[in-house]
């Protein structure tokens, strides 16, 4: 019966923030931020889709970082390897290198995402990547430099600056190989 009353108050927010009202949306807000829970991110991130209103869009960012449930990570890559949420990525990616939670677990979502995005989301992958905690398992080490590795063969534009930010994320994974068996590592 609680679980109920707690999905109404949170749907309640949710209207709230939706609203463009300004004092509804702040009351929505701190309610979702005392109550939410994991189940409310699918809202958030269609609500963030949805709204042109940058300063809505930041509060939902904020919202989404300070998440603190254990299962949040696999929710938010769900929706940052779907591409029709591709237009809202960067906003994503943006609460995942500010929260606190541990996403080293995807590794090689974060690398794959850099290779197939613009500078921007490449930039946003690599501070995602540099604010994981680690360890990192080797297969997503491997799995990694596998994505690092066909990117470079299949070349076939000229970015610099997106090709800094590879070479950025190239070095974090080399450097956290070390210990790996060396005949597995790329050069």
């Amino acid at each position: 019966m609680s679980e109920k009353k707690i999905t109404k108050i949170l749907k309640n927010a949710l209207s709230d923030v939706g609203s463009g009202d300004a004092v509804r949306m702040q009351k929505g807000i701190e309610v979702i931020s005392s109550k939410g829970h994991v189940g409310i991110i699918d809202d958030l991130i269609k609500l963030l889709q949805n709204t042109n209103d940058k300063q809505l869009q930041n509060r939902i960012i904020i919202l989404l970082s300070d998440i603190q449930d254990e299962a949040a990570p696999e929710v938010i890559m769900c929706f940052l390897n779907n591409d029709g949420y591709a237009g809202v990525r960067k906003e994503i990616l943006n609460a995942v290198w500010n929260s606190k939670l541990d996403y080293s677990a995807f590794l090689a979502d974060f690398v794959c995402l850099a290779l197939e995005g613009d500078f921007m989301q490449s930039l946003e992958c690599l501070t995602a990547i540099e604010n994981m905690l680690g360890p990192f398992e080797e297969h997503h080490l491997l799995e990694s430099q596998l994505y690092l590795k066909e990117y470079h063969s299949n070349k076939t534009d000229v970015n610099r600056q997106k090709d800094e930010i590879i070479s950025e994320i190239a070095l974090f994974i080399k450097e956290q190989n070390e210990g790996v068996d060396a005949d597995l590592l790329l050069e």
